[in-house]
Formats: C-alpha cells, structure tokens, sequence
C-alpha cells in the first residue's frame, strides 16, 4: 500500500456501553483499493466496530479520520453523506419494490420542474450498474421479492457501490447463501478493489477471509489481537489468535 495514504483512519477507539467495555483501544487504517477482514468469535466487537465507523454509535475515545480529515459521524446519514456506505446481513431492501427504487431508496431523482419521480433516469441507471457489475436480475424493473437470497445480496452490494465514495463496509454479506451464490457475489466483492474503494469485510468463514482479503485483522473480547498480511499468515495463526489457544 505505500504511495497511498489511507482513506480511513482510526486510533485507539473506545466504546463502552453503561461502563462495559465492547471495544478498547483499537487503531486500523485502510486503504483504497484494499480489502481488509475482521475476525474474531461472536460478542468480539465486530459488529460494533462497523457501527462506529458507519455512524450508528459514537466511539466514547479514540479518533477517526476520512481521508485525513477528523470526522465526527454524528449519525449513519452523515457517515453516508461523507461516502461509507455499510450492507448488512438483513440488507435493508423494500421487498415490495422494484430494484431501481431500491437502488435509490432515500434518493430518488426527480424532475425539474415539479419534482416527479424521474423513474426512467433511476431505471436506466441501475440497469447500466448491475450489468457494470455483473448482478445477474431479469431486470432493473424486477421487485425485489421475486429474487433469490445471492441476487438480493447483489443489489445490496451494488447500491453500497452506487453511493460509496470511499469506503464500504459488508457485514456477513454471504452468511445466508448457498455455495454458487456465494462465489458469485465474492467475485462482486473482489471486483470492487478495482474502483478503489478501501472494504471492510466481516466475515466468520475463514475460507472466504482467506480467499478475499488483504489483511486480517483479529477482535478477541473487544481487544484487537493483531493484523497480519494474509499472505504471509495462515488458519491456523488466525484461529490461535481468535480463540486465545496456541
């Protein structure tokens, strides 16, 4: 990663919940172009970690920087509005409406001069999107509902790329997804390096960490274990450091 300063930045981070520790004194940077995963057992500290960054929850200490700048989320929408852009595991799509709508969910496009849906533009958008990236729909008109869970997921995945600036954070993007669809949208992962986006990915396969990933960065109990290149790691140093055991 040298040349490149890190999109994000965040030193000793704190997090206490009334007076119980959920993340202590964590510090990671992530590039552009550069996938990193977050590891550890369940109630590590993962999940809290990405609502930090995404502006869901303040940190109680610690600083985080976008781009150099120090940033201060005061909420998701102004973590957004600043290029992050998270997918959760239960994806937060409208089942009931087209993918277009979906894709521009909170920020629809209208038209001048009285502000009608410009369901066209939206349309057409998405459709050049999901093929850009591969989702394989009927079509940008599709609803939602009538989408298999890897597809679903997909969309999820190209509305974070649509609006993301800067960073994207998955969480579990794949936990629910049969094999095929799985591989499918871990190509879609891989191929958001390409557009320089700095990801971060949660995820407890470490088949999938292994096969994504760039760095690994280890959560035991609220405390980071460690980074390590992974390359130059394998499971087994992985496992030892998730579960404490050598």
């Amino acid at each position: 990663m040298s040349g490149s300063s890190p999109i994000l930045s965040l030193s000793n981070i704190h997090k206490t919940f009334d007076g119980v520790v959920a993340i202590e004194d964590f510090s990671l940077e992530l590039f552009p172009g550069e996938i990193v995963a977050l590891v550890g057992d369940n109630g590590a500290g993962k999940s809290t970690l990405v609502k930090i960054v995404s502006g869901v929850y303040r940190p109680s200490s610690g600083d985080i920087e976008l781009d150099g700048t120090s940033v201060n989320f005061s909420d998701a929408s102004s973590a957004r509005s600043r290029g992050i852009e998270v997918v959760y595991q239960d994806l937060a799509l409208a089942d009931q409406q087209p993918v277009f709508m979906n894709m521009f969910l909170g920020r629809e496009l209208t038209k001048k001069p009285f502000g009608l849906l410009d369901k066209e533009r939206m349309r057409q958008e998405t459709q050049e999107l999901v093929d850009e990236l591969d989702v394989r729909i009927p079509s940008a008109s599709s609803t939602i509902r009538d989408l298999s869970g890897g597809q679903r997921q997909g969309i999820a995945i190209a509305r974070a790329t649509r609006w993301a600036s800067k960073l994207i954070l998955l969480d579990e993007p794949t936990a629910a997804l049969g094999v095929a669809e799985t591989a499918k949208v871990e190509e879609l992962i891989a191929s958001l390096k390409a557009r320089n986006l700095a990801i971060l990915i949660i995820s407890h396969s470490l088949d999938q960490v292994f096969r994504l990933s760039d760095r690994i960065c280890v959560l035991r109990r609220g405390k980071q274990i460690g980074v390590r290149t992974t390359k130059e790691t394998d499971k087994n140093e992985i496992v030892s450091m998730i579960t404490g055991v050598h």
